[in-house]
């Protein structure tokens, strides 16, 4: 490698950036953890990781698989020997501390947080048919995927009716309801699905992917084109009372609003391993689901929500029970003609709202500014590895 050193900066910003940021001031902190991953580098993290792809995947492919691989592990190493060091380093400079006080703050800013990934595995479900109508025609995952040499449709038939449209034009009214089980009833406010199919050879197909989006959104007049019916938000909106992440945020407030603001209600977090749907996906390894959903923090201010005690997935209650979730899905397992391991081809996520909590942020938005916003997309390319992908 010719530079290890900038190699070893661009991990450290790409895997540990946000939790050293976390700690606050700890001068010299991120400079010692580059010195470190950059001397492991020749020695260390270069051969393994050149075994582990050897042994993980194909020699044609550029595909990095789904797996907790050695620059991530290795970037991780050094930031516990270099933190392991900052109370001394402290010290040295003249600067005392309260030992376990410190010790126990450090570890709690610097650790990773596992909680994302065991609520995505715990609101996982299998890929449920709740969509709206018009998007009926995605219910068949990929159907131009087949290991026949007959050519199918591309893009899907139906793709076309909606690929234009920034809301559907029935309004709130064409936001699905689920036909049955625990949830029967309950409205889908947002909607993310991808369908991902990779390049292969015998039968030659190119890397395809269709991304759909619907999301509620408060709006007086057509939503803007060339825009996505979401929002961003933190994650910590289903683990932390809203009150400790926007103190200035009340109820009234927030009800106002929502009631003269044009805004998308739904968002796509940061827990999920895509936090942007424009952004690339980052190489997180295992645990992550694709995409987590979340309502934007005036809905849940308006409606009194508070995080869902207990085990659970993503889950936030009122007084009467459980009012809003976010479902997980990730399935049907394809292969790429060659010797990769099996690929999901689709992954989503949903939120669902209980009806009558859905009757109040209807009303507090007002029956004429409810709109179901939509985004879909299509994308092919000749190679797999030109099409971002969570599994990257």
């Amino acid at each position: 490698m010719k530079d290890p050193q900038r190699y070893a900066a661009h991990l450290v910003d790409h895997y540990l950036g946000a939790r050293i940021d976390a700690t606050g001031p700890a001068p010299g902190l991120r400079e010692a953890v580059i010195d470190l991953v950059a001397a492991a580098i020749p020695g260390h993290l270069e051969p393994l990781m050149r075994t582990q792809l050897d042994l993980l995947t194909h020699p044609s492919s550029r595909r990095f698989p789904d797996a907790y691989l050695a620059d991530r592990a290795t970037a991780e190493d050094a930031l516990q020997k270099a933190a392991a060091g900052l109370r001394t380093a402290l010290a040295q400079a003249g600067h005392l501390v309260n030992a376990q006080a410190f010790e126990r703050g450090t570890a709690a800013r610097l650790r990773d947080d596992a909680r994302p990934a065991l609520r995505g595995e715990l609101a996982r479900i299998p890929r449920p048919l709740t969509r709206p109508e018009a998007l009926g025609w995605s219910l068949d995952p990929a159907p131009w995927f087949n290991d026949s040499q007959e050519q199918t449709p591309w893009p899907p038939p139906g793709l076309a009716a909606v690929a234009d449209l920034r809301s559907l034009p029935e309004g709130a009214g064409a936001l699905a309801r689920v036909d049955e089980g625990p949830r029967a009833g309950w409205i889908q406010i947002g909607l993310i699905e991808r369908q991902h199919t990779p390049a292969r050879r015998y039968p030659d197909q190119p890397a395809r992917r269709v991304l759909i989006i619907v999301g509620l959104e408060a709006a007086g007049d057509d939503p803007p084109p060339d825009t996505l019916p979401l929002s961003q938000a933190p994650w910590q909106l289903w683990t932390r009372p809203l009150q400790r992440l926007a103190p200035a945020l009340t109820q009234a407030g927030a009800a106002e609003h929502l009631s003269i603001t044009n805004q998308a209600l739904v968002a796509l977090t940061d827990a999920g391993a895509t936090p942007m749907v424009d952004a690339p996906p980052r190489r997180s390894g295992p645990g992550l689901p694709p995409y987590v959903l979340a309502p934007a923090a005036s809905v849940v201010s308006a409606l009194g929500l508070q995080p869902t005690g207990g085990i659970c997935g993503f889950s936030l209650s009122d007084t009467a029970g459980e009012a809003l979730i976010c479902r997980q899905w990730r399935g049907h397992l394809v292969h790429d003609g060659g010797f990769e391991p099996l690929l999901p081809m689709v992954a989503g996520a949903d939120l669902l709202i209980r009806p009558d909590v859905f009757t109040s942020l209807h009303a507090a938005i007002g029956p004429a500014r409810c709109q179901a916003g939509i985004n879909v997309r299509h994308m092919s390319v000749a190679q797999d590895d030109d099409i971002p992908d969570d599994e990257d």
